[in-house]
């Protein structure tokens, strides 16, 4: 569990990890730009998992992981009711940070295959497609052709896709993600930082988490939560 003073320097931490790509966010790659190069891939498809105004009064971290089941059920059962009530309204920016745990060995493909539609700004609709198919890619030794269908599924062009996932050219914005997730002493997912002043760990019903931030709108954020997925 994390103290109300440390959270201001896990989130400092995980910020400055993606300021440099997420302020390229106004300047996406175009779908199907297959001849995009390394480094707008990479810059695209690390700004595409920020969402909401810049300017929004409540900035949200989450750290997760694709196979992890509490994540998933936050994506599924929370997530789309705080998009609609908070980050759509222009109230909450969020940010998306990768940390495959090391004994799903599943996970960093499936970071990999969201950001490789990131770099064709759809990292959210891939997103919301991996956890919805996590039960059957979990188990997957060879995940990589399922992950080609729900490209599909999201509409981006198909051979920049495989381009991005066969040339790695997204891993270091993973690499990147897990050594601030490190550095922050962050342990499970999902944990959730808070406007630098909660910290919120495990899955919340949305009643749950919009309290938090509700409190952070009024200013009064408290670190507490459930337990996270290790």
């Amino acid at each position: 569990m994390f103290s109300r003073t440390t959270a201001p320097l896990i989130l400092a931490l995980l910020i400055a990890g993606a300021a440099t790509a997420c302020a390229q966010e106004a300047q996406p790659a175009d779908r199907g730009a297959a001849t995009a190069g390394p480094d707008a891939v990479v810059g695209t498809a690390d700004a595409s998992r920020a969402k909401g105004a810049e300017d929004a009064p409540v900035q949200i971290v989450e750290i997760s992981d694709f196979q992890c089941g509490f994540c998933r059920r936050f994506a599924e059962e929370t997530m789309p009711a705080v998009d609609s009530a908070y980050i759509q309204t222009g109230q909450v920016r969020f940010l998306y940070i990768h940390y495959p745990l090391p004994n799903h060995q599943q996970s960093w493909a499936a970071s990999k295959a969201s950001l490789c539609a990131g770099a064709q700004d759809a990292f959210w609709p891939m997103h919301d497609l991996l956890f919805a198919g996590q039960s059957e890619w979990s188990g997957d030794p060879q995940p990589v052709d399922r992950f080609r269908a729900y490209a599909d599924e999201a509409g981006v062009d198909r051979g920049a896709f495989d381009t991005c996932m066969e040339n790695d050219q997204v891993a270091s914005v993973i690499v990147n993600d897990l050594m601030q997730v490190s550095r922050a002493g962050v342990t499970g997912t999902p944990t959730f930082i808070i406007n630098n002043e909660t910290v919120v760990q495990g899955h919340l019903s949305f009643d749950e988490f919009s309290q938090h931030i509700d409190a952070a709108l009024a200013g009064n954020g408290a670190a507490e939560g459930g337990e996270p997925e290790e």
